[in-house]
Formats: structure tokens, C-alpha cells, sequence
């Protein structure tokens, strides 16, 4: 169960990365990506890093893999 967790906060740092790279291309190329603006992708990556964090710690909240 915990590799499970820790691949998908993997996976949620990479896709957030992603949203930001998108953002900074959607900002400077003056483009809609997916028809989304800069700011959008920039809110996309901010809850996909959230969540990663969130899928990071352990059920009692103190951030270790040891559960007591």
C-alpha cells in the first residue's frame, strides 16, 4: 500500500511539473494550451503539488512511513 502511495505523489510531482512548464510556454508563446491560459495551468500544478504532498505523508500526519 505505502509503494502504491509513493509512486502516485511521484506521478503528482511530475504531472504538477508538467502544468508549470505549460504555463511558462501558454505565458511567453501567447498560446492556449488545451485551451487553458498561464494562470490556469499555474492553479493545475499548485493542487497536483498539494496533493502529491498529501499522498506523502502517512495516515497520522507526521510525514515518516512508520505507522503507530
Amino acid at each position: 500500500m505505502m509503494k502504491n502511495k509513493e509512486t502516485l505523489s511521484k506521478v503528482a510531482i511530475m504531472l504538477s511539473l508538467i502544468a508549470v512548464v505549460l504555463a511558462a510556454v501558454d505565458t511567453f508563446g501567447k498560446t492556449d494550451v488545451l485551451g487553458l491560459a498561464g494562470t490556469q495551468w499555474i492553479l493545475v500544478g499548485i493542487v497536483l503539488a498539494v496533493y502529491a504532498l498529501y499522498l506523502g505523508t502517512c495516515k497520522c500526519g507526521c510525514g515518516t512511513d512508520k505507522q503507530e
